[in-house]
């Protein structure tokens, strides 16, 4: 059936009727029931979310499903963007993300001027790590428990220009931050050029001590890349109150967004510090645009950020929070005190975030990782890295009480029995 033009027109609008549909349908939530421990509540706000019933999912800090909303938007504005490639998305949708920008800049506290919109937060890693200009014997600052996708760049870096990484030890569970924000500096020397830390690390959800660290750099006029992948949605800290030259982040995450979106900030005095990975015009030298010079790009998920912009401003960053830290100390409550139990993050919400990260002396993690899903279909990871040796919990935040304890009471067991 030949399709009109009214039709047509109704398809191509379609996308922007999506937000005040997913506000109108959160508006129906009676969010004064919000509390973290209200289970009801938040296996109503489940039903937003295309969950399998068949599995349980305890890794959603590598991955967060996006509410259905942001599903259906993106998926509309793909094929708007079909309808004639070069014309919607060079020609209309590009110019449409300015809006995105907008708001991505107010939410994080920077300038729009200092916002590059980048594939993920790997993406800002490594045009940092690799852009800034270093030499032979040149130090790169960090701890053991940052990004491992990080160390890649660095690791490249060593092969290529001889620079030197440097890597803090952690302990586990985490530290005082002040002790750690001491142990990071007393390895700042002549020859360090760049620090590189994690607002929240991914292997346990430390916090680390990012302003501490950001003060005594900006005084001596080196830079700190801060990587946000686990804090943006989750965390209060704006990219100012954090401090630093640069700031990264992925908004697949906490934030719920579509995969393949990330966002790089540069705060103005640092833009052209660093080379782009993919070279721009060299008017382009001193903008923050030249780091979004890669080529073709869809633009439809960077739209569809826009729903989960208003699902996350709707519910609340304070909410989400809460109730992650709920689900963490109910999962920890029955394990804590047993022998055999090696706890790697920490329940004062001051040290760590979110995740649960826990050792068991009667079995190896990836020996673990598998059976939980092949006899249990509970999916988690391990987190080996850093002197770790433990399986990494994060639930979400429709994570019902009743997973929770079945994972918990699974988890007693493995440690009287072993697999």
């Amino acid at each position: 059936m030949a399709l009109s033009r009214r039709g047509f027109l109704a398809g191509a609008a379609a996308p922007f009727a999506f937000r005040d549909d997913t506000r109108a349908q959160l508006d129906r939530l009676d969010f004064a029931r919000a509390a973290a421990e209200d289970d009801g509540f938040w296996r109503e706000l489940r039903g937003f979310f295309d969950v399998d019933p068949a599995i349980t999912s305890f890794n959603h800090a590598g991955l967060s499903p996006s509410p259905r909303a942001v599903r259906e938007a993106l998926a509309a504005q793909q094929r708007r963007a079909n309808t004639d490639p070069s014309q919607v998305i060079w020609r209309q949708q590009d110019q449409e993300l300015e809006e995105v920008r907008e708001r991505l800049a107010g939410l994080l506290g920077c300038g729009v001027e200092e916002l590059a919109l980048t594939p993920n937060a790997t993406y800002g890693l490594h045009t940092v790590i690799l852009g800034l200009p270093l030499q032979r014997g040149d130090e790169i600052l960090t701890t053991v428990h940052d990004y491992s996708r990080a160390f890649n760049a660095m690791r490249q870096r060593e092969r290529r220009d001889g620079t030197v990484t440097v890597e803090v030890p952690l302990d586990s569970p985490p530290a005082d931050p002040g002790a750690v924000a001491a142990a990071i500096l007393e390895r700042l020397t002549p020859r360090t050029r760049l620090v590189v830390l994690s607002q929240m690390t991914y292997l346990s959800g430390q916090l680390l001590p990012v302003r501490a660290v950001a003060d005594v750099l900006a005084r001596r006029g080196l830079p700190l890349l801060v990587d946000g992948a686990h804090g943006i949605g989750l965390l209060p800290d704006t990219v100012a109150e954090l401090g630093g030259a640069f700031y990264t982040a992925c908004l697949h995450k906490w934030l719920m967004g579509p995969v393949g979106t990330g966002v790089l900030v540069a705060r103005s005095a640092w833009i052209d510090k660093a080379w782009p990975l993919h070279p721009g015009e060299e008017a382009l030298d001193r903008r923050i645009s030249k780091f979004e010079q890669y080529g073709t790009r869809p633009a439809a998920p960077f739209l569809a950020l826009h729903e989960a912009l208003d699902f996350h401003e709707r519910l609340g960053r304070e909410r989400k929070a809460a109730r992650l830290e709920a689900l963490k100390a109910r999962l920890a409550a029955p394990l804590l005190g047993l022998p055999g139990v090696r706890p790697c993050s920490s329940l004062d919400p001051t040290r760590s975030r979110a995740l649960w990260t826990v050792g068991f002396d009667r079995v190896e993690p990836r020996a673990l990782v598998a059976w939980l899903w092949e006899r249990h279909r509970i999916h988690v990871t391990a987190a080996e890295a850093g002197g770790l040796r433990a399986i990494r919990i994060s639930p979400n935040v429709f994570t019902t009480h009743a997973e929770v304890d079945r994972l918990a009471g699974i988890l007693v067991r493995v440690t009287r029995e072993g697999l």
